[in-house]
């Protein structure tokens, strides 16, 4: 028997090195947390669009420094002093399903009490 490849989402790194003044663009799963280690690093993070024009935050990490990326999105990393090495914490997709079927599940069922007590009058 043959097995079929599973399919797999891309591999995001537990630790980015990051050279002085290069630029990394990655997209994050929301609640993901970076860690300074070693370094300088600004993060730069698309929180809303006005028309066409991304409207941006901008973080600075030191060392021992962390922070919570709240919604998914894309984030442009920046090193601001040489060998800047951080650490990216990645919640499991698995959590983020159980909060999306837990709604689910409340939702349906919130819509099928209302739609029973709208049958009845």
């Amino acid at each position: 028997m043959r097995s079929t490849p599973k399919k797999t989402t891309p591999c995001v790194p537990s630790e980015i090195l990051l050279e002085r003044g290069v630029g990394h663009s990655m997209h994050t799963r929301r609640q993901s947390r970076i860690v300074c280690l070693e370094g300088e690093v600004e993060i730069s993070e698309t929180i809303m669009w006005v028309g066409a024009l991304p409207l941006r935050i901008t973080r600075h990490l030191h060392p021992g420094e962390s922070c919570r990326i709240e919604e998914s999105g894309w984030l442009i990393l920046r090193a601001n002093q040489a060998n800047t090495r951080l650490q990216l914490e990645v919640p499991p997709p698995a959590v983020a399903f159980a909060l999306f079927a837990q709604l689910c599940g409340w939702l349906g069922s919130h819509l099928h009490l209302h739609s029973g007590t709208a049958q009845a009058h």
